[in-house]
């Protein structure tokens, strides 16, 4: 997206901006006198360094911390992918809707650890057992090469891997990330290497140093980096930041205990461009990083800009000893002839005859600096920026105001030259300049105030992260433009800069436009602006089971719409179908009267008689006069990060399968978050979803089965404390279907029987071979006739935290296994307890269900009908199982 602005422009200032989206914690250590000693300290130092891990929560955060905030160097973290294929322990978000929010976290922990974020096009397919696994789903080069890009552009003296590319890192992913590490940093400096990123203006770039986690890296030396040392500026040690930022992975439930007192992380010196000199102490010894330092760092001739450094060293140098935190503004004359030293540098650097790579390098670390000296200048000034918009959203087609407030320690010698970047194709108009917000109770006093009002057009894109705009190529997201490329979300929508002088150097300051609201609970929240469609539609449910028959079915489908923008609307939605299917009523009027209402359309859909089992789209479409609007939108919101908008084709599939249930009361305990309760209900069902009290006291045997969510022995104390409450129901005859848990479930011994989840027991292959081993039972028998066809068309996993052992009293029901390894048969298990039925099912149903794969719901329609399985049918398997055709049974 290319962007314009409106409003005059200088051309020699030092731009500051932010360079990451807002996120939604508070950046506590950059604000008062610990932010403004860190500052100070940054100044003083080119130090930088590139930690590469897989995951979000991969990364050594107490690592980064040291890194950023003990040794003031440029740190970033490089995922290579957001963590999509993970569970969610917060909610029902999976797939890309959870990349966006662990993405997200990621930039909450590097908002208080101090570090930057980065990504590859890579994504995160589910666990994966080997790196040949992995290299079969990701395109190899391509992530290469986003590494390539990343060290680059950041151009890190140090790079350090988390991983070491051999078994002993487990996950698939881990050791991909490891086996590429090292060849990026080699390849980073190959100017022969994708050429494409020279285009793109990177220049190849040797890193000094590879250093590799403590679990390897081979024999080089080892250096302790002291993580748990306390620092007296911001009254914690590096650990403890860490650990709180760690504790903003929500999604994955990984809130921890801030550790006090020593600790380290040991990384081992991979490879190295400098001459050691002994043991180390940091991961930039034997590397000048001193701002004296800088011209001979970067390949310059020795004395080049040696006095504008040398001034730039003595402004930090005397700016460090006079700071006094009651008195920043007595600094700001030191940090203006730092500023002008280090403009200085750079004009001298275009009157030097060497080579262009020096110089390259040597403006690229000043340019650095030139941003952390107009930073802390305007810092400690007392000046604020704050551009803020009157809403959240603005639909295609509107406007929206904006007012660029700034608030001064002192007064400004004149008003600054405001701009306002838009996209390309908005109207940005500027307004007569108001003066200053009348003082009163609640009132704010800028020191000056310049409104805009800005004009969308129509058609405008709506906003959403830059990597969902196209649609994945299977494992890879698709290339956007270069500037966005492996950052976590592009650039805000509106951004403003203000341009003024302090101490009579100019400086520019960028910050972008947010929208700020007051949480009756929260207090303040500010949010990213967003473009959004006038009107949104999707259907309530994205999926649609029906049985083969003989007659038509008939469906009540229901299409949500809703108002996005602040006018009435009104319009109508007619449904595209299948050919032979019909629709009552063929179009259904609608009226909004403000913005974010919503209603319901509802029609009668008709399958025909002569219906075949397969998948048949259904799309929905709104017409507002003379325009169309096809597309639903998911909001991301937590209270721990930013809100994010995603959208979708509004379109449902109707699933038309060969299926039986029994007519039963399911209970459903909820869990972490699935969409199970949904895909019980389109069996025609009856489910109860079961609260706390409904758990402590109320009558369970009005259900023939009560289902377990994902995860629930963590989610939901309830559950756990009412074991025998849920064990009298299966002695009376109910069945206690529980899906897959982790490790807690088996430590509080919560199974009926004595079992175990050791470890991360899965079946990563979704194509991987399933075994009935009790092909009589009634869980294959009963409505449905389980087949092998029932396990083609799986998503992501078989399975996941099977029981590793258990009591003899446990039938296993299905046995498998990933290429090369042992058979599983913890993966789903039955036993009688009393007169009912208990089943553990680790086999990923919560994704199968929503996804609609049709052998998924006969099976567990099975589950579900145990206690209504005719006497006949057997519970138990048979000694001499026998063979369904094209089903493997044991030997």
């Amino acid at each position: 997206m290319r962007f314009r602005t409106v409003g005059p422009v200088l051309l020699f200032v030092a731009l500051i901006v932010r360079p990451e989206l807002d996120a939604q914690v508070r950046p506590v250590y950059d604000r008062g006198a610990a932010g403004l000693t860190q500052l100070l300290l940054r100044l003083s130092t080119t130090a930088s360094v590139l930690h590469v891990g897989a995951h979000p929560d991969d990364e050594d955060s107490a690592f980064i911390a040291r890194a950023a905030r003990g040794d003031h160097a440029r740190t970033a973290y490089l995922a290579l992918t957001r963590g999509e294929g993970g569970q969610n322990i917060i909610g029902p978000e999976l797939f890309d809707a959870l990349g966006v929010i662990r993405t997200e976290e990621l930039l909450q922990a590097r908002r208080l650890d101090g570090g930057e974020q980065f990504f590859t096009r890579a994504y995160d397919f589910g666990f994966s057992k080997t790196r040949a696994e992995t290299a079969s789903k990701w395109n190899e080069q391509a992530v290469l090469e986003d590494v390539v890009r990343v060290i680059r552009a950041f151009r890190p003296l140090v790079v350090y891997a988390r991983f070491t590319g051999t078994q002993a890192d487990g996950h698939g992913h881990h050791q991909m990330a490891g086996y590429l590490t090292p060849i990026a940093f080699r390849a980073a400096a190959d100017a022969e290497r994708f050429p494409a990123l020279t285009a793109d203006a990177l220049r190849p770039w040797q890193p000094k140093k590879l250093y590799v986690g403590g679990r390897g890296g081979g024999g080089g030396p080892a250096v302790q980096v002291a993580t748990g040392a306390w620092d007296p500026a911001l009254g914690r040690s590096y650990a403890e930041i860490a650990a709180e930022g760690r504790s903003q992975h929500k999604s994955q439930e990984m809130g921890t205990i801030e550790p006090l007192g020593p600790s380290s992380t040991s990384l081992r010196l991979a490879e190295s461009l400098v001459s050691s000199g002994g043991t180390e102490q940091s991961v930039f010894d034997n590397i000048d990083v001193t701002l004296r330092g800088l011209a001979r760092l970067t390949g310059l001739p020795d004395g080049a800009i040696a006095t504008e450094l040398a001034a730039m060293d003595d402004a930090v140098a005397r700016a460090i000893r006079e700071y006094r935190p009651g008195d920043p503004a007595a600094v700001v004359p030191l940090l203006a002839n730092g500023l002008r030293a280090t403009r200085a540098a750079r004009s001298a650097l275009r009157t030097l005859n060497v080579s262009p790579a020096a110089t390259g390098e040597a403006d690229f670390l000043l340019a650095h600096k030139e941003r952390e000296f107009s930073t802390a200048l305007v810092s400690f000034s007392g000046m604020v920026v704050d551009p803020l918009a009157e809403r959240e959203t603005v639909e295609a087609g509107g406007m929206i105001d904006v007012s660029v407030r700034t608030f001064a320690a002192a007064t400004l010698a004149r008003p600054p030259d405001v701009t306002l970047r838009t996209p390309d194709g908005w109207r940005a108009t500027r307004l007569p300049d108001a003066a200053a917000d009348a003082p009163g109770p609640r009132r704010e006093t800028p020191a000056h105030v310049a409104r805009f009002q800005v004009s969308i057009p129509e058609p405008a894109t709506p906003t959403l992260p830059y990597f969902l705009a196209s649609p994945r190529v299977g494992a890879m997201y698709v290339a956007g433009g270069a500037a966005d490329l492996t950052r976590p979300f592009q650039a805000p929508v509106l951004e403003a800069s203000l341009q003024f002088s302090i101490d009579g150097v100019p400086v520019t300051v960028s910050e972008p436009v947010l929208y700020r609201y007051a949480d009756p609970v929260r207090g303040e929240i500010r949010r990213d602006v967003n473009v959004v469609p006038a009107v949104a539609l999707g259907f309530e449910s994205p999926l649609l089971v029906i049985p083969t028959g003989s007659i038509a079915n008939r469906q009540r489908v229901s299409v949500h719409v809703t108002n996005l923008r602040r006018q009435p609307v009104n319009g109508a939605v007619a449904l595209a179908l299948p050919s032979g299917w019909t629709a009552t009523p063929s179009t259904a009027p609608f009226a909004l009267a403000g913005a974010n209402e919503r209603t319901l359309v509802t029609f009668d859909v008709t399958a025909p008689a002569t219906r075949r089992p397969g998948s048949y789209p259904i799309a929905a479409r709104a017409t507002v006069g003379n325009v169309s609007y096809a597309r639903d939108m998911q909001l991301i919101a937590y209270p721990h990060i930013q809100s994010h908008r995603l959208y979708t084709d509004a379109s449902s599939t109707a699933q038309v399968l060969n299926l039986s249930v029994a007519p039963v009361h399911v209970g459903y305990i909820m869990g972490s978050g699935d969409a199970v309760p949904d895909a019980l209900r389109r069996m025609n069902l009856r489910v109860t979803l079961l609260d706390d009290a409904a758990l402590n006291t109320g009558d369970l045997s009005t259900f023939d089965a009560i289902v377990v969510g994902i995860r629930a022995s963590e989610a939901r104390p309830a559950f756990a404390a009412n074991q025998v409450r849920l064990r009298q129901f299966m002695e009376r005859g109910g069945t206690l279907i529980v899906q897959y848990q982790q490790g807690e479930y088996t430590a509080q011994n919560l199974p009926p029987y004595p079992a175990q989840i050791a470890g991360n027991s899965r079946v990563t292959d979704e194509t991987a071979p399933v075994t009935m081993l009790a092909p009589q039972h009634a869980a294959f028998t009963f409505p449905n006739r389980i087949t092998a066809a029932d396990f083609d068309g799986w998503v992501q996993e078989r399975n996941l935290y099977s029981f590793t052992s258990f009591d003899p009293r446990y039938t296993p029901l299905l046995e498998a296994a990933d290429p090369g390894e042992a058979g599983q048969r913890g993966g789903e298990v039955y036993a009688r307890v009393g007169r009912g039925h208990f089943v553990y099912t680790s086999y990923a149903w919560f994704r199968q269900l929503p996804a609609g794969v049709p052998g998924a719901y006969r099976l567990f329609a099975n589950l579900v009908s145990l206690s209504k399985a005719p006497a006949g049918a057997r519970t138990e398997p048979r000694t001499e199982p026998r063979t369904e055709p094209g089903i493997r049974t044991p030997n």
